[in-house]
């Protein structure tokens, strides 16, 4: 396999990003999965898992665009009571790791966030049952 010359890059559509030490090059994920918000790209993943750290009760989280809103989706695994509480929550970590405004905020019972058979979320569907008002959630907070 030939070496590409010092400097050059290949675009193979995946994100990565070069660290200073150990001359590495991290896959983060790929392009099609990032989201834009503000003119900036933001990774999904970075977004949920700041999320699921937020709380012991959040079993899985999904992050997806709509209309330029950023939409959270969060698996409650725990009492209905609490879900009020994890708005406040949720829309305060996010916007303290990653200076993004949560548009809506949609807490749902686990299971419901679409997963395939590689274990990875599958967001557009879960956007597509959101527009078509499917996800029977326990609470829906918009915050626009």
């Amino acid at each position: 396999m030939e070496s590409l010359p010092q400097g050059a890059y290949g675009y193979c559509g995946d994100y990565m990003t070069p660290t200073e030490r150990h001359d590495a090059l991290y896959v983060v994920g790929s392009l099609d999965e990032t989201l834009e918000l503000r003119g900036m790209r933001y990774h999904p993943i970075d977004i949920e898992t700041s999320v699921i750290r937020s709380h012991k009760n959040i079993a899985e989280c999904a992050v997806f665009t709509w209309t330029n809103l950023l939409v959270v989706v969060l698996e409650l695994d725990g009492p209905e009571q609490e879900a009020l509480d994890l708005v406040a929550l949720v829309t305060n970590v996010i916007l303290e790791e990653h200076y993004l405004i949560v548009g809506v905020v949609v807490i749902v019972d686990p299971g419901v966030i679409p997963i395939n058979s590689r274990g990875e979320k599958q967001r557009m569907h879960l956007r597509d049952g959101f527009l078509a008002d499917q996800l029977d959630p326990i609470y829906v907070a918009y915050n626009m």
